[in-house]
């Protein structure tokens, strides 16, 4: 389709006018249906014998009170149907989000993010907006506890990129979510210009300093 054609990063291509940052980030919601296609338990409320084909794969045959897996979106659409009920992944069961938060408190002081479903962020966001049914009266709760872990996990990311040196312009990302990566990319690439920048121009004055060093007389 000629996307790629038009994507080069290097200088004088047909973005290099365009910001980096902005060319690349996406929204909430983009981010959002990526993460629908992403597995998650559902309990039928009906009974269909044969498999369903889709595009991502096929699932079923459904039965009623059997749990099976379906993508996150065809789960939505049936929950909102009354035809299965959403059960929440484990990670996200309230004693997990609670082990996790504190896990991120006794791991502030070093900007250690622990480990999370690369799409965390968004099929919380999802189950809790569409299923809340499916945390039994806990969701108040658990949504207080993860938005005390994103706050605390973008802290930690804010403390690392604020930890870049000139020379060693890299940071520590293991864990970090599709959703906290797409917030921190514009600040990291306007780092690694700035970086990039000084790095030419400190190149360019050695250069020059060596072109006007005095040439050593010749002969005898």
């Amino acid at each position: 389709d000629g996307r790629g054609e038009g994507c080069r990063m290097a200088d004088g291509g047909p973005l290099s006018d365009l910001r980096l940052d902005e060319a690349m980030k996406l929204t909430a919601s983009e981010l959002e249906f990526i993460a629908e296609d992403e597995l998650v338990d559902i309990v039928p409320r009906f009974k269909f014998d044969h498999p369903v084909n889709m595009m991502c794969g096929t699932f079923g045959p459904f039965d009623t009170m059997v749990p099976t897996k379906v993508p996150l979106w065809f789960a939505i659409q049936l929950v909102q149907r009354n035809l299965a009920k959403v059960q929440p992944p484990s990670w996200l069961q309230e004693e997990e989000i609670k082990d996790l938060l504190d896990r991120e408190v006794a791991t502030k002081s070093r900007q250690l993010l622990q480990e999370v479903p690369f799409h965390y962020k968004e099929i919380a966001t999802l189950i809790l907006r569409h299923c809340p049914e499916a945390f039994a009266g806990r969701e108040g709760r658990v949504q207080v506890m993860l938005k005390d872990i994103e706050e605390l996990r973008e802290a930690k990311l804010h403390t690392s990129l604020g930890e870049l040196k000139e020379d060693h312009p890299a940071i520590n990302i293991s864990n970090i979510g599709a959703m906290e990566m797409n917030k921190m990319r514009p600040f990291l690439i306007n780092a690694l210009h700035q970086f990039r920048d000084l790095k030419r121009g400190d190149e360019a004055v050695r250069q020059g300093s060596q072109a006007h060093q005095p040439q050593p007389a010749g002969g005898l």
